[in-house]
């Protein structure tokens, strides 16, 4: 996997964060208040989501043109979560009968779209510091 984004991203100076959680479990239908909001990365990026295996398995692909942000945010409960939240600027190449299009009542391609990334999923982008040189 690390090879694969290595090559991918062009570099090898990366970063990696996924959602970040003090206190108990994230409720997904809990009210959260936003505190905070970072942007993270604007361009490529590639996100990793957990393949249901019995070994460490991840799907990585890459999402487009992307602005990501850290979202800090306090739960009802009082749970803290940083969370992250992608901003897809192109989605022309997206399955047009994709479950967001039908939600949100738009084509592809039309509009951006915006969407958390769930608990169990990785991004991983070039550090601010990388030099850009394909491995």
């Amino acid at each position: 996997m690390i090879d694969f984004i290595f090559s991918e991203l062009g570099t090898n100076n990366i970063q990696a964060i996924t959602m970040e959680v003090e206190g108990e479990s994230p409720q997904i239908f809990h009210k959260y208040t936003m505190e905070e909001v970072e942007q993270i990365v604007d361009g490529n990026n590639r996100v990793c989501h957990k393949v249901d295996d019995p070994y460490a398995v991840h799907y990585c692909h890459i999402g487009g043109r992307t602005k990501t942000f850290m979202v800090s945010m306090v739960g009802v409960d009082r749970t803290k979560v940083k969370a992250l939240l992608v901003f897809h600027h192109d989605t022309s190449f997206w399955n047009p009968k994709g479950l967001h299009f039908i939600v949100l009542n738009v084509k592809a391609g039309t509009t951006p779209i915006c969407h958390y990334l769930p608990n169990d999923q990785i991004l991983i982008f070039p550090s601010k510091e990388a030099t850009n040189k394909a491995i």
